[in-house]
């Protein structure tokens, strides 16, 4: 029992992360990422080129909930790691020994990567949020008109942009060209003008988070971000992603290799699990990492939730 344990923990369910990607798609899209040892604090430095009175950092608590962090002039900021935790998912043993399908373990450990993905994105685009470059939709504005206003709210502060979207923005930029062909004076397609912005890329956010049901949206309907991924306050991206990394005693007791930063595991042996009001027995499915999700530079990213209103 004790090998098949180990066998599960590191072929299906350690460390879940591809190599070459080592956050989700999205966030390495606008987001700056970085292992952090066990232990190890984690200090953000004011640029000078910051130095506008006392400025402020958003970070992401164990909830998603946001916390304003001041930072003094030419000071520093510590931020602490906060745990990302999966609900304790189980596969009853009567249900494997009458399922053709044998990879329920492995399913579940999919499911529970999925989640914890969405749930780092989810909070990342919350810290977007916070800033202060809302735009809003005049009358007689479309959608275009907003995209323009989103851009040069941060134009002074970043360039090479990247737009995230909800569903039904994608939706609408995609029917544009078609809705306003007869009104056209010129031949003209949003993709073309959206380019010609700098916007590099529009990336359609989907999928869902929430560990207690799984139905809050990534990014929610209506919702649009732009986000400079250089500027003149900072280097490269105006997000960052810190992962700790599992080492010495804890990556040993807890099945986890040396150096990985998310687990994934399975309960040692099979344990007793009340569903639905009776006690049977299962293997318990759990994720974990630990990690940091802060946005340094709020001036290089604009938002709207009134892009299609």
């Amino acid at each position: 029992m004790a090998d098949r344990n180990v066998e599960l923990a590191y072929k299906l369910l350690n460390t879940p992360i591809d190599p070459n990607l080592r956050c989700p798609l999205e966030l390495s899209e606008i987001a700056n990422y970085v292992e952090g040892e066990m232990g190890e604090t984690i200090h953000y430095f004011a640029s000078p080129a910051q130095d506008r009175g006392v400025d402020v950092i958003y970070a992401a608590d164990a909830n998603g909930d946001l916390t304003a962090v001041k930072v003094p002039l030419k000071s520093v900021a510590a931020l602490a790691y906060e745990g990302l935790q999966s609900n304790l998912d189980y596969v009853l043993i009567t249900e494997l020994l009458n399922s053709k399908d044998q990879g329920a373990l492995a399913a579940r450990k999919n499911g529970i990567i999925r989640a914890m993905d969405n749930e780092e994105v989810r909070r990342m685009l919350n810290l977007c949020f916070v800033a202060s470059q809302e735009v809003t939709k005049d009358t007689g504005e479309d959608i275009l008109d907003v995209i323009i206003k989103m851009k040069q709210k941060v134009s002074d502060y970043a360039n090479d942009y990247i737009l995230l979207v909800a569903s039904d923005v994608m939706d609408a930029i995609e029917r544009y060209d078609k809705e306003n062909v007869t009104s056209f004076n010129y031949k003209m397609s949003i993709h073309d003008e959206i380019a010609k912005l700098g916007i590099k890329k529009v990336v359609k956010i989907l999928g869902n988070s929430g560990y207690n049901d799984g139905n809050t949206p990534v990014l929610a309907a209506g919702k649009a971000i732009l986000v400079g991924r250089d500027s003149n306050l900072t280097s490269s991206k105006p997000l960052s992603l810190v992962r700790a990394k599992f080492s010495g005693e804890v990556a040993t007791n807890s099945g986890a290799a040396e150096g990985a930063v998310r687990l994934i595991s399975v309960a040692d042996a099979p344990t007793v699990v009340n569903a639905n009001g009776k006690n049977t027995i299962g293997y318990g499915v759990y994720g974990f990492e630990g990690l940091i999700e802060v946005n340094l530079n709020y001036r290089a990213i604009s938002w709207s939730d009134e892009i299609i209103a």
